[in-house]
């Protein structure tokens, strides 16, 4: 007689408590930063409205099995609750499926609520069609979780999923324990081993599948990606699960699987030593590659401007006024070419023109672009601002880096006063 600690697999507690302090771990790093609280409660509601919902339909439109209602099949829901020493029999739920195979167990609130199971029909459909499976396999699969209350176990260990291979160990894990409980108290292995070729070949084949070559399947499949496959899915392969349970049951498997430990090892150290690695390797040399070349620099700096041209986009009449009388040059350019004259008009600062131009500013000098003060002038359509700089003697005739002239702007922008102003002076 195997103990009820036998029952659950060596390493399904270990994996539980090392997701529950990863969790923690996560749960505490998002609690910490105000975006990570709004988040964490955001997926959490969203989850928790999307469960209830999907709940409440099946709750709405499922049948529920009573003892008015599928007796037979409520009956052996109650004697396996009863033998499994479930403190309450859980509502069961029979869906139609589709041609899906498939059955879970759940709580309506993952915390508090009703225990639930919910039946796919074609599992149904099959026990009754075939007299060598027996749907107790699958009920009792689901009961066991109940039992080992993996439903409110998810909740701790929900962050932990987002560690590659670390949450789908665990439930891996859940599930051979599940297995070994359906089988230990169902007294029935080769049952649960027909629930479980089911859902390999379905429904007219299972029972003629050839079990040795099945498992021998699994040795055959050695490579990178299928072994990666295993360690991301939420299920064992069929194959182990059937190793499982006749290890368990039989101490004798019908064949030996071969472990994986030298691609798991690779895998682990790929994912968690090597990718790493690769990418800080990469993003350092980046770094470095950008900082000879002062790429950033160049792209973020601000802009940086003379004091005079400082004190003209502040709206500084004093210190324009105080700067050009203790001689600083208005024709100074500051990164970009750009002019005291260019700066004022861009700013919509046209009251500084007349004492720049008065202390020598040039309306002719030109930006890296080839843009002067009146082109400028006329794109925003300050027209007396370009009867200042063309009585200052501006040129509308000289071309910027795309060849186009003040004039051409004025015709260009359909600003008609600076073309009939232009034809005053050229």
């Amino acid at each position: 007689m195997k103990s009820n600690q036998s029952l659950v697999h060596k390493h399904e507690n270990l994996l539980f408590i090392i997701c529950v302090i990863t969790t923690s771990i996560i749960a505490l790093y998002l609690l910490l930063s105000i975006v990570g609280i709004f988040i964490f409660l955001a997926l959490a509601l969203l989850s928790l409205f999307s469960h209830i919902i999907s709940m409440s339909h099946i709750q709405l439109n499922g049948v529920r099995l009573r003892e008015s209602q599928l007796p037979e099949l409520y009956d052996k829901v109650v004697d396996l609750s009863n033998k499994m020493e479930l403190s309450n029999v859980p509502e069961v739920y029979i869906v139609e499926s589709g041609g899906l195979l498939n059955a879970f167990a759940t709580k309506v609130l993952a915390l508090s609520g009703k225990n639930m199971i919910v039946l796919y029909s074609d599992f149904v459909d099959i026990a009754e069609e075939m007299p060598d499976f027996d749907i107790d396999y699958i009920i009792a699969h689901e009961l066991a979780h109940l039992k080992q209350n993996h439903i409110l176990k998810s909740v701790f260990v929900s962050l932990a999923m987002w560690i590659p291979f670390l949450g789908t160990s665990y439930l891996r894990m859940a599930e051979y324990t599940c297995d070994r409980m359906a089988a230990y108290y169902t007294e029935k292995p080769q049952n649960a081993i027909n629930g479980l070729l089911i859902l390999a070949a379905g429904r007219r084949l299972y029972n003629k599948v050839n079990l040795k070559e099945y498992m021998e399947q699994y040795n055959e499949k050695k490579g990178f990606f299928a072994t990666l496959t295993e360690l991301l899915s939420t299920h064992p392969p069929l194959p182990k699960r059937i190793h499982e349970i006749q290890t368990f049951m039989n101490d004798e498997p019908t064949v030996s699987l071969q472990r994986r430990t030298r691609q798991i090892i690779i895998i682990l150290a790929l994912v968690f030593i090597l990718f790493p690695a690769v990418f800080i390797g990469i993003s350092v040399g980046v770094a470095m590659v950008v900082s000879k070349l002062d790429f950033l620099s160049e792209i973020e700096a601000p802009l940086e401007y003379d004091p005079l041209m400082q004190a003209i986009i502040d709206n500084d009449q004093e210190t324009v006024e105080q700067l050009l009388a203790d001689g600083a040059d208005p024709n100074v350019l500051n990164e970009y070419g750009e002019s005291a004259l260019l700066v004022s008009i861009v700013n919509e600062r046209p009251q500084y023109l007349p004492i720049l131009i008065e202390y020598g500013a040039d309306p002719n000098l030109q930006d890296d672009y080839g843009w002067t003060p009146l082109m400028s002038a006329v794109v925003t359509g300050d027209l007396e601002s370009g009867k200042l700089l063309l009585e200052a003697g501006a040129d509308p005739t000289l071309k910027d880096s795309d060849e186009m002239s003040a004039i051409d702007y004025a015709v260009d922008y359909e600003e008609l006063e600076f073309v009939q102003l232009f034809e005053l002076y050229y």
